[in-house]
């Protein structure tokens, strides 16, 4: 998938801190993790439509 387009959003420091732990426990990084987590749920979504 192309990286186009670029999403700022404000997290609390914590969640992000905790979120960068499991990215990377994952073998990856916190953007390609959270791209990864929209997917699922885009997927999740059109299977319930």
């Amino acid at each position: 998938m192309a990286k186009e387009k670029i999403i700022n959003f404000r997290i609390d420091a914590q969640l992000k801190k905790d979120a960068k732990k499991l990215a990377e426990a994952d073998g990856r990084s916190l953007s390609n993790w959270i791209t990864l987590l929209i997917e699922r749920e885009l997927k999740r979504a059109r299977k319930k439509t």
